[in-house]
């Protein structure tokens, strides 16, 4: 069963190897909402390594800059993107341009988890 946590812009799921966000409707992601993202996840994760599985529900934006601080956690992996539109699709490909991690889109989310899932299992994790 996964742990969900409600957060004022979106919710959580956090399972063995990723957690899935879903974003409220017109939230603009800055720094200080990943901050709280990754906080929770080095409290749920620790030093296993792991995977984001954005779900786009809903329309929102995201600041590319956030995703400079990501190269900082050695056992954040990889990040997945499920998206329905084709314009959510393009608006995404501007964050994959700012991230150094493998970045996949999908269409549905049974993809992106066994994506990140096999991501994780064939990666290689520096050793502290």
């Amino acid at each position: 069963m996964p742990k969900k946590i409600k957060l004022d812009f979106g919710y959580l799921e956090f399972y063995e190897n990723y957690v899935i966000s879903e974003i409220n409707e017109g939230v603009h992601m800055v720094i200080e909402q990943q901050d709280l993202l990754l906080s929770l996840c080095k409290e749920n994760f620790q030093d296993r390594p792991f995977g984001y599985i954005s779900h786009r529900i809903y329309s929102y934006s995201v600041d590319p800059f956030t995703y400079l601080e990501l190269e900082k956690i050695d056992n954040f992996i990889a990040i997945a993107v499920v998206v329905s539109t084709t314009a959510q699709r393009l608006s995404s490909r501007i964050e994959e341009l700012f991230c150094k991690k493998p970045f996949q889109f999908f269409y549905n989310l049974e993809n992106a988890r066994s994506w990140i899932d096999s991501t994780i299992r064939t990666a290689d994790i520096p050793k502290n």
